[in-house]
């Protein structure tokens, strides 16, 4: 009877603890869609994801600090890395990209694939790029 009362606080424990981090992690997707918008950078992919987990021993109490990354753009044309800090539930420190690297990123190298220019969209549509087809090629 004991190990069936225990296996259920442990499975309790566990759900609380895995919602207890999807919603920090919604609170951190936020915060990064609010930061992009503030600044004129576009959230790419709509994600932010847990780069670093610590916890540390303060004022005798533990402190656990989580580090989001996530991936923004200025225009659509290159992909610059960002990061959110959450120390407990709380924000304590963000980092976007700077303004002088976004205006100096070499755009990449156009691919048989794709084409080097590709027709311009509407940026408040969201992040999607048209796909544009090439004339069919063929072996022989």
């Amino acid at each position: 009877m004991l190990e069936a009362w225990l296996t259920l606080l442990l499975c309790l424990a566990a759900a609380w603890a895995w919602q207890h981090v999807l919603r920090l992690r919604e609170r951190a997707t936020r915060h990064a869609r609010e930061l992009c918008e503030r600044h004129g950078l576009q959230l790419l992919d709509d994600t932010v994801a847990l780069h670093r987990l610590h916890a540390r021993w303060q004022r005798g109490s533990v402190h656990v600090t989580r580090e989001y990354r996530f991936y923004t753009s200025r225009g659509g044309d290159h992909r610059e890395s960002a990061a959110l800090t959450v120390r407990g539930g709380r924000v304590v420190a963000s980092s976007l990209p700077s303004i002088e690297a976004a205006a100096s990123a070499v755009p990449v190298a156009s691919s048989p694939f794709m084409p080097a220019s590709l027709p311009r969209a509407d940026t408040s549509t969201g992040n999607v790029v048209p796909f544009v087809r090439r004339e069919r090629r063929t072996l022989h």
